[in-house]
């Protein structure tokens, strides 16, 4: 019975692999979703799919065996991918069982330097990786290690060193609070009370009950990591499997490229879940049961929902963290709608400049010694496109982030309480198959047909192609926020209040409501936030490919062509020579951009630490140093609350018969 689940949900994959990889064709020949050619591609690339003689690569206009041509880049890629996500994990425990033995303050800065280096883009990881390289031979002449691939040569240690970092910071995260709840449990005190040292206790007791934790915590980092390979691949210059992807952008390649990818981890993840670890669901089920959906109920009781909302934000914007990062996002916002409004031209064009002699001292592009900031190659300042494109960018993201968030929340409402439990257990193995996919190249393959103007210009408006981006963008997260939601909506019915609300007969709306809404409002504050971060990123990826938000207007002059351009100017329209830059010494054309980048998603992660720090003190758990600023004046004001010593004079002695009464 398991093996044919397997099988099943092994198919389905495959299925959703084949819809996928046919989808360009609602595009072709300059339609806008044309539904009767996808099925005629999609039953074409059913009938190559049995046809072994279709089964092809074209390279350089030279049919290749399909298999045999990619099987060589396919082992290369992951070799160092596999070799990156084993390399980020070990490190991740290893550093993980060493902070449990360090002081509390010791614990905080570590957290604070993976913060940082989590909210690194790996574009920008990647980059100063080849640039200190390169620094470094400058200097001594020494050549570290290869930091570019180039012919038939392969490079291994930059990128399995990039790909690790994602791992090792997130996984470090999880297996130190997974560590810390272990260790309040009463097993751990029993170890403790037999002078267990805590060493054997963490490395034999903790970390044997965490295992599973981890494991399903690990298809997470596991997508994450993937939709990095794509780019990790391309600025490394690397022969491996995705760059052939984007080379022939057939259904047929898709398919098998991406099958490659899915089969091997599908394997891994479902093959243990089935065959290895034991399924304790099914013993939970009868607790998720609802009464009746509406009932009496009603929504505005005399004000005190919205008072209790109204006091909820206030103590989010007391957190001097949450403040900060709302603070910076809302006003670079502010700040780019203001320029838009008042500048004139938009953005400054500099093609030559020229000293007090009229001397050409330089053409375009132009570097920060001339303009601020520089200049992009047709001359444009790299500066007035970062103040007029952050609005998009951070509003796109930020709108994406939140239809994701709201709508996997109410679709996760009828999943959880109304759908039999074998749907759902079917649903999640489904969605859980989409952790092996790279989002970044399934958003590429959709993307691409109408994001990239054809030679004949957009047959589609600015307006159609952000709807149908946004909409992409929003469904490829949907199926995992709903089972994300769906699960802790099932951990939260298993409360005693809840179980008592139902025996009392309130309704399903009632529940909702009053009981788990106000749990889940700050597991969904970071889940947006988490979102956010996402969307960001994957806009930086689909940049690299000059494939931008709204569309990429592309010059097909036969003579000195424009590079592609974005037009909305929103800030992966400047990423898009990222890998020229290297080569060519220009820096200004990327780090800027980047930078901002970084800074967004460091204001992000800002509001949801403030957010998790609000909802632990709500709930009783004690916050370490919250406010630095406060603790700081708190010390002071301890300080001069001190008094003297007390003297014998300070005493009234009693002597011993009125003790005695």
């Amino acid at each position: 019975m398991k093996i044919a689940k397997f099988l099943v949900y092994y198919i389905m994959g495959l299925a959703g692999i084949l819809f996928i990889s046919a989808s360009p064709a609602l595009f072709s020949g300059g339609s806008f979703f044309d539904v009767s050619h996808y099925f005629l591609e999609l039953r074409q690339l059913l009938a190559a799919i049995f046809t072994p003689a279709d089964w092809v690569y074209m390279y350089k206009d030279r049919p290749e065996p399909l298999l045999e041509f990619l099987w060589e880049p396919y082992q290369y890629s992951m070799t160092v991918f596999v070799g990156g996500l084993l390399l980020g994990i070990g490190l991740a425990f290893l550093l993980a069982l060493v902070t449990m033995f360090l002081p509390g303050w010791t614990k905080s800065i570590i957290g604070r330097l993976l913060n940082i280096l989590e909210a690194v883009p790996d574009l920008l990881l990647a980059f100063s990786l080849q640039l200190f390289v390169v620094w470094f031979y400058k200097q001594t002449n020494i050549q570290l290690v290869s930091f570019t691939a180039l012919g038939q040569d392969k490079v291994y240690i930059l990128p399995i060193i990039a790909i690790a970092v994602l791992p090792l910071v997130t996984m470090y995260k999880i297996i130190l609070m997974l560590m810390d709840e272990e260790m309040t449990k009463s097993y751990v005190q029993m170890a403790k009370s037999k002078g267990l040292e805590k060493s054997i206790i963490l490395s034999v007791h903790v970390t044997r009950n965490i295992v599973k934790s981890l494991f399903f915590n690990s298809k997470i980092i596991l997508w994450g990591s993937l939709s990095s390979l794509l780019i990790i691949e391309y600025i490394f210059n690397m022969n491996g499997i995705t760059s052939f992807f984007r080379e022939d952008f057939r259904p047929i390649v898709s398919a098998v490229i991406l099958s490659m990818i899915f089969t091997p981890f599908f394997i891994i993840y479902q093959g243990t879940e089935l065959f290895i670890f034991k399924d304790h669901k099914v013993s939970r089920e009868t607790s998720l049961s609802m009464n009746r959906f509406i009932g009496d109920f009603n929504l505005r009781p005399g004000g005190k929902r919205l008072k209790q909302i109204l006091i909820t934000i206030g103590a989010h914007f007391r957190n001097l963290k949450f403040l900060v990062g709302f603070i910076i996002i809302s006003g670079t916002v502010c700040v780019s709608m203001i320029y838009s409004i008042t500048a004139d031209p938009l953005i400054d064009k500099f093609y030559h400049i020229t000293n007090e002699e009229g001397r050409l001292v330089s053409a375009a592009p132009h570097s920060p010694e001339y303009v601020f900031l520089g200049t992009d190659e047709l001359g444009y300042s790299i500066f007035d496109q970062l103040l007029a494109g952050a609005k998009y960018t951070i509003l796109f993201a930020l709108a994406i982030a939140f239809l994701r968030m709201s709508i996997g929340f109410l679709l996760a409402i009828p999943y959880t309480f109304f759908l039999p439990s074998r749907i759902q257990r079917g649903i999640e193995k489904i969605v859980d198959g989409m952790h092996f996919l790279p989002m970044t190249i399934i958003a590429f393959l959709l993307l691409t047909p109408v994001l990239w103007m054809p030679p004949g210009g957009f047959t589609t408006t600015q307006t159609e192609r952000i709807v149908y981006q946004g909409l992409i963008l929003v469904l490829l997260a949907v199926p995992l926020i709903v089972t994300l939601f769906g699960s802790e909506m099932k951990l939260l019915m298993q409360e005693e209040y809840v179980v008592s609300t139902k025996v009392l007969g309130g309704s399903s709306l009632h529940l909702l409501w009053k009981h788990l809404l106000p749990h889940l409002s700050a597991r969904m504050g970071i889940v947006f936030g988490q979102q956010f971060i996402q969307t960001l990123l994957i806009f930086i990826h689909l940049g690299v490919f000059n494939i931008y938000f709204g569309g990429t207007d592309v010059d097909y002059s036969p003579m000195q062509a424009d590079p592609p351009t974005s037009t909305t100017y929103e800030w992966s329209g400047l990423i898009g020579a990222a890998k020229d830059s290297l080569m060519t010494g220009r820096w200004w054309f990327i780090i800027p951009v980047l930078l901002c980048f970084m800074g967004i998603i460091l204001s992000m992660q800002l509001i949801i630490q403030g957010i998790k720090e609000v909802q632990h003190k709500r709930v009783g758990i004690p916050v370490s140093n919250p406010m630095g600023w406060k603790k700081i004046f708190r010390r002071k004001k301890q300080a001069e609350r001190q008094v003297e010593a007390p003297s014998e004079e300070s005493f009234v002695f009693i002597n011993s018969e009125h003790r005695a009464l």
